[in-house]
């Protein structure tokens, strides 16, 4: 059965950058390499989906003791913004910490929302009214509903339906221009080239938000699967990624199509997010995440550090410290 990387459904905002590599610098080294094994501590912590969590996300850093003086470096596998009640501010803490990401999904929407509102020059001061006043009796109250109405009008015409303002358009109407610009220049894919070890098993380490099709180079993976998926459709000839959880979860596979490397062949793992109904995945070339932080469990980290022994790695996790959201139906 071929596999493929079909074209899906969705907007996705312009991409600056579709895969980075992690400079050498940012990354931990066996004690016994050449160039050392740089500043004393020198981790990598990539931090599952936040969505808007922040003091989740500044409990899980103090609970690993992170320093970036030390050499710590931050990454975080997309999904920063939107249901948790700080976006600006997680995003803040990512530019102050100097930390890395990968677009999600929910990115990619406010990327989608902060577009349509810059086209259509809407006041994006009123959706923030709507969010500072909590005595306000609704947001259409002080939104102008021509204008933030989903719906397009036509001849002139306004709507039948009156549609309050998207999730994505009220989060992209609290971020600054410098919160946009810098969400915007995320890749899609962020690749970690570890040295050797016979401690770690992670051989390489690609970082996406939602997954990726086995089989498929890096560069011809296709955008929007990689933010969405969570699943492979295997019904036809030709496997295709797939949003909905019901079918083999992309992950597995991936694993399986590893199982055969030849002699000398580095693995790739993947870590991502995005999954928060199937929660921290733990396989054996792949490792997700999203243990559903937002919905009042726990914010998971992979911590990748230098010992005596090597490259090692672990998971951290701390239960969500911020109120939690009520999943969809």
């Amino acid at each position: 059965m071929a596999m493929d990387s079909v074209k899906l459904p969705d907007k996705v905002s312009p991409i600056t950058t579709f895969i980075a590599d992690l400079p050498d610098d940012l990354i931990p080294q066996p004690h016994d390499s050449p160039s050392g094994p740089g500043p004393a501590s020198r981790r990598l912590v990539i931090v599952g989906d936040v969505h808007g969590a922040r003091r989740s996300l500044e409990v899980l850093l103090d609970k690993v003791g992170f320093d970036r003086a030390k050499g710590d470096h931050l990454i975080l596998v997309g999904d920063l913004v939107n249901k948790g009640p700080d976006s600006p501010g997680v995003i803040d803490l990512a530019i102050k910490l100097g930390a890395s990401a990968v677009r999600g999904n929910h990115d990619n929407a406010v990327l989608v929302a902060a577009s349509a509102i810059q086209a259509a020059k809407l006041d994006s001061a009123s959706v923030g009214t709507a969010l500072r006043n909590p005595s306000t009796p609704s947001s259409s109250s002080v939104i102008d509903p021509e204008k933030l109405s989903e719906k397009p009008q036509e001849d002139g015409k306004p709507d039948a339906e009156v549609k309050a303002p998207s999730t994505s358009t009220i989060t992209a109407a609290t971020l600054s221009n410098h919160q946009i610009d810098w969400l915007a220049s995320l890749p899609l894919i962020l690749r970690i080239k570890l040295a050797p070890s016979p401690q770690s098993s992670l051989g390489n380490v690609v970082v996406v938000h939602a997954g990726l099709v086995p089989g498929i180079p890096l560069e011809e993976q296709n955008p929007h699967a990689i933010m969405h998926m969570r699943s492979l459709d295997m019904s036809g000839d030709t496997v295709v990624p797939a949003e909905a959880g019901g079918n083999e979860g992309w992950a597995a596979a991936w694993d399986r199509s590893l199982n055969n490397l030849g002699a000398g062949e580095t693995p790739t793992t993947v870590v991502f997010g995005h999954d928060a109904k199937r929660g921290l995945q733990l396989g054996k070339y792949t490792i997700g995440l999203d243990s559903a932080c937002v919905y009042g469990k726990e914010l998971s980290a992979l911590l990748i550090e230098t010992t005596e022994k090597g490259i090692e790695h672990r998971i951290v996790q701390v239960p969500c410290a911020d109120p939690a959201v009520t999943p969809k139906k």
